[in-house]
């Protein structure tokens, strides 16, 4: 599987589902053991795809988690 597809996959088996779930990308990267650059690289792409949002915690660092349609993406890898 890509790694594209794995970090979607662990975000939701994670429960990066809603806003107060969302995971950093240090999170991410520790979990799927791909790098920081290249993390954010492949959730901003994501993020312009729709299939997860970023937010700002209260500690100022940028937070994921997937959307309604990163679910289904997810979903679809099972189907």
């Amino acid at each position: 599987m890509s790694p594209p597809n794995k970090l979607l996959i662990i975000m939701h088996n994670t429960s990066a589902v809603r806003p107060k779930n969302a995971r950093s990308s240090e999170d991410l990267s520790k979990i799927v053991q791909i790098s920081g650059d290249e993390i954010l690289t492949i959730l901003d792409k994501f993020e312009t795809e729709g299939y997860v949002k970023s937010l700002i915690d209260q500690n100022n660092n940028r937070r994921f988690y997937l959307t309604g349609k990163g679910i289904l993406k997810v979903c679809s890898y099972f189907t």
